[in-house]
C-alpha cells in the first residue's frame, strides 16, 4: 500500500476543508453586511417580564427604571 498516496489525501482533504469554511465565511460576512440587523426598543413584552420577574428572584425589590448598557 501506497503511503504517500494517504498522507496526500489526507492533506488535501484538510485544506479543502478549510477553503470550504472560508468560502462560507466570506458569504456569511457578504449576507451580514447586505441585511443588517435592526435596532429593537423594548417592547411592552420585556418590559412587563422583568417587572414581575425580579420580586420574584428578590423578595421586596422593586423595578424603577430599565436601560440597556451597550
Amino acid at each position: 500500500m501506497d503511503y504517500y498516496n494517504l498522507w496526500s489525501i489526507c492533506i488535501t482533504a484538510f485544506i479543502s476543508v478549510f477553503v470550504v469554511l472560508t468560502v462560507l465565511a466570506g458569504v456569511m460576512q457578504a449576507i451580514a453586511a447586505l441585511f443588517p440587523t435592526k435596532q429593537q426598543e423594548s417592547s411592552a413584552a420585556y418590559v412587563a417580564a422583568i417587572t414581575s420577574t425580579v420580586p420574584t428572584l428578590i423578595p421586596g425589590a422593586r423595578v424603577t427604571r430599565i436601560e440597556e448598557v451597550k
